[in-house]
């Protein structure tokens, strides 16, 4: 990066991070009579978005600890909201999949949620939304990759589990 970009870089990150925690802490509240966290949420929307997931691939993404995602799991599992599948790339590892119930309810969360977002008076454009998210994206593959793990000192991603 040249400095003009680091020097806006830094003020996204403190955007980015609180935006976070507000949107974090705002469906926690609004979710909370039905018993769902936002980290169970997340946890949930992975898995009706992204297909069945180990904890651990779950745990790497965000990244998290394995007994922070399994915790969520069994929040979600004495819910019937998540089930375990086989998985045929582990004998050990189970899948997390999401039951029917589950994908129920993360449909109405999602309805919840652009009920709330219809509400609120934003002052920027679709085009604008899509921009920021193609940056973001670029900035998540980029910190997720081998040049900023090689600067950081951190290991490659564990290939399974």
């Amino acid at each position: 990066m040249d400095q003009r970009q680091i020097d806006s870089f830094y003020p996204l990150t403190l955007a980015v991070r609180r935006l976070f925690h507000k949107l974090g802490h705002g469906v926690g509240a609004m979710h909370q009579d039905l018993g769902v966290s936002a980290g169970m949420r997340a946890v949930l929307e992975s898995v009706v978005q992204g297909g069945p997931q180990t904890v651990p691939q779950m745990a790497r993404v965000r990244p998290v600890s394995r007994q922070h995602i399994q915790g969520l799991v069994n929040e979600l599992l004495a819910g019937g909201y998540v089930e375990y599948a086989d998985n045929p790339a582990h004998k050990r590892s189970k899948l997390v999949a999401p039951t029917v119930r589950g994908q129920e309810i993360f449909k109405s969360l999602r309805a919840r949620e652009n009920a709330a977002f219809r509400l609120i008076n934003l002052d920027c454009k679709a085009d604008d939304m899509a921009a920021a998210d193609r940056v973001l994206r670029q900035l998540i593959t980029t910190f997720e990759g081998p040049e900023w793990r090689s600067i950081t000192g951190e290991n490659a991603p564990e290939t399974e589990n």
